[in-house]
């Protein structure tokens, strides 16, 4: 019974240390955290988190529907694929290839206009923002100094904060004050995700290394680049993702994109939220040099330089590149719990993954996402005959 007690004191003694640490250091966003993560069994962020934050909407147009291929959905995929997908509680796959759907099929709560977060990939998608800015001249280039747009760097007397550039950011060059941690609800990764002011959060920390030396991935640098994007363009991330690729692009819904709080700014570095069969037009953008359907939505020689490694060799304008990896080149859009849209070039293929987990990373890359690679693989090189 006195160990009982001791026990019970100790763990009320905690919970006001706690709380007290949290009031005191501002931390009060750990509170939602809890409530939406820790409560609901979760240590990290979700696919289904849109629930619980305000968004914007993405508006579509008029839909430009994918056509079926001919065999659509005639040859079943393969078992180990089929084993892996569903051992990662997947909800979508889908491979598109020729401009066309050759293989989909959803579990639980997936569908063709289920909305779900795509985390990461959404760097993806600001990187492709970046390249219309430049196009449009909003933005000089990828050289230009963060500086320019971002001025409160310019007055703290560091040195690193005046030789940042767009590039750096892109290419997770920046040496920026920033460890990546999905499941430490005190890090600046959660804080950046639960916070209802995320632009005071990311003027608030500074460079502390050499720009362009080291590869360091790092959320903060695309949620600064979001910073750019709305006071370059002057319309907010969503508004200009409407008008510049998702109605160009005929997306058959719109989409919704995660904000700190009502009227407030998109999280950048995620919280695109959309369905696989529109995911995929953003790798079929890709794959066409940034070209859709003829018309030129990004420049293509942006869309080059952004599938080519740079400091990393995994890793290009925010997106993830596997060189050698694999039978043939490919280039993802990659996120936190197993999101892909993937691309391979040689194969004219856009494969799209969507699910609530991942497996272990393999190298720069993870188990699960290369044996889904060697699997598309396998199956759709045979299947034109190569």
């Amino acid at each position: 019974m006195k160990y009982i007690k001791f026990l019970s004191k100790t763990i009320l003694l905690l919970f006001v240390i706690l709380n007290v640490y949290i009031l005191v250091s501002g931390k009060t966003y750990v509170y939602k955290a809890v409530k939406i993560g820790y409560m609901r069994g979760h240590n990290t962020a979700t696919i289904n988190d849109v629930q619980f934050f305000d968004t914007r909407i993405v508006e579509a147009g008029t839909p430009d529907l994918w056509p079926q291929a001919s065999d659509y959905n005639t040859a079943d995929i393969s078992e180990s694929l089929r084993a892996k997908l569903e051992k990662t509680k997947s909800i979508a796959f889908t491979v598109i290839q020729g401009d066309s759907i050759r293989y989909e099929e959803y579990w639980g709560i997936g569908s063709r206009a289920s909305r779900t977060n795509s985390f990461s990939m959404g760097k993806s998608i600001v990187s492709m923002l970046i390249g219309v800015a430049i196009n449009e001249g909003y933005i000089k280039s990828i050289d230009q100094k963060v500086i320019d747009f971002i001025p409160e760097y310019d007055r703290r007397g560091n040195h690193y904060n005046q030789e940042v550039t767009i590039k750096h950011l892109l290419t997770m060059s920046s040496g920026m004050d920033w460890h990546e941690d999905y499941y430490n609800p005190f890090g600046i990764t959660a804080e950046s995700y639960f916070t209802k002011d995320l632009d005071e959060l990311m003027l608030s920390i500074d460079f502390t290394e050499k720009p362009g030396q080291k590869w360091h991935y790092q959320s903060g640098s695309t949620q600064l680049m979001g910073i750019i994007l709305a006071r370059a363009t002057g319309q907010s991330l969503s508004k200009y993702a409407s008008e510049k690729l998702w109605i160009p692009m005929g997306a058959s819904d719109d989409a919704e994109w995660m904000v700190d709080e009502v009227n407030g700014v998109e999280k950048a570095f995620c919280c695109f939220n959309s369905n696989a069969l529109d995911f995929a037009r953003f790798g079929q953008l890709y794959l066409d040099n940034g070209k859709w359907k003829g018309q030129t939505i990004v420049d293509s020689a942006y869309v080059a330089a952004s599938v080519k490694g740079d400091l990393e060799a995994y890793y290009g304008y925010s997106w993830w590149l596997y060189p050698t990896a694999h039978k043939y080149p490919v280039f993802c859009m990659r996120g936190i719990n197993g999101q892909y849209v993937i691309v391979i070039p040689e194969l004219d293929l856009v494969a799209v993954r969507l699910g609530h987990k991942k497996e272990k990373p393999l190298n720069k890359s993870t188990r699960d996402l290369s044996l889904y690679i060697e699997e598309i693989i396998k199956q759709y090189d045979i299947s034109i005959g190569n």
